[in-house]
């Protein structure tokens, strides 16, 4: 099984740290492949960045996603998800929409802990876009400023662990899911220390990616996940022009 992780932050090291936890928590035999974007912000933290990396997400999964059994959207938000589900005829999983799903599975109440003041904003955004906002019971952020995002475990680690711990007692969260990128594995670290479940959105895309293509689900024909009727393009990359001018799905 081959995985597409596309990282929509242009930092190769965001992807490495993202990488090495989604190769972690995969099967014995599944592949992961990372791809960082080509262009957009160094970070996505709010809808301004979102909106970039989801046209990033688009252009990688036109160039590359031809052999792969199924791609990840490695970005809390999931920029451009549901557009890359239009794209393929693979599976696509977003990074927060794997750990959403698997957090209604494990309790009645979940929390968010966020990196960031916006990024808590627009992951509380993305559980109502994905309609599972409805067992949010809390959402919370770092107030303190972060120097180097690359470092983020090692320089906010314990303020992350006391906002875990807090949703836990103040929210009366059941599973807590830690948002970001830059904080990937971290929450297998923390699980001790934590006393319900702590979900990293990584290795929850990997387990629901792996889990879909064993499911083998025939590509859609109609609905709003069906391929768009071809139209004209002008300013795009190559591959993105061919695959909304008319190409087959990938």
């Amino acid at each position: 099984m081959r995985l597409l992780f596309v990282n929509p932050n242009i930092t190769p090291a965001i992807t490495e740290i993202m990488a090495a936890e989604a190769l972690r928590s995969a099967a014995p035999g599944t592949e992961i492949v990372p791809a960082t974007a080509r262009f957009g912000p160094l970070y996505i933290a709010n809808r301004i960045e979102a909106a970039i990396a989801g046209h990033a997400v688009l252009e990688v999964l036109a160039e590359r996603a031809a052999g792969f059994d199924a791609a990840i959207v490695a970005a809390f938000g999931d920029p451009g998800l549901h557009a890359a589900k239009e794209l393929l005829d693979i599976p696509v999983v977003g990074v927060s929409e794997a750990a959403f799903h698997f957090a209604y599975m494990l309790g009645k109440r979940y929390s968010l802990v966020c990196l960031t003041e916006r990024l808590r904003v627009w992951a509380v955004e993305c559980a109502e876009e994905h309609g599972l906002s409805g067992r949010l019971a809390g959402s919370r952020a770092l107030t303190a400023p972060i120097a180097d995002i690359t470092r983020a475990q090692e320089q906010v680690g314990g303020l992350l662990l006391a906002e875990c711990q807090k949703a836990v007692a103040e929210d009366r969260a059941e599973v807590v899911i830690l948002a970001g990128g830059p904080a990937a594995g971290l929450a297998r670290k923390l699980q001790e220390r934590v006393p319900v479940p702590l979900l990293d959105g990584v290795r929850s895309a990997v387990h629901m990616a792996e889990a879909l293509v064993r499911l083998s689900p025939p590509p859609a024909r109609a609905g709003s996940m069906a391929r768009p009727a071809p139209k004209p393009t002008q300013g795009l990359s190559a591959a993105l022009t061919r695959a909304l001018e008319g190409e087959a799905k990938g």
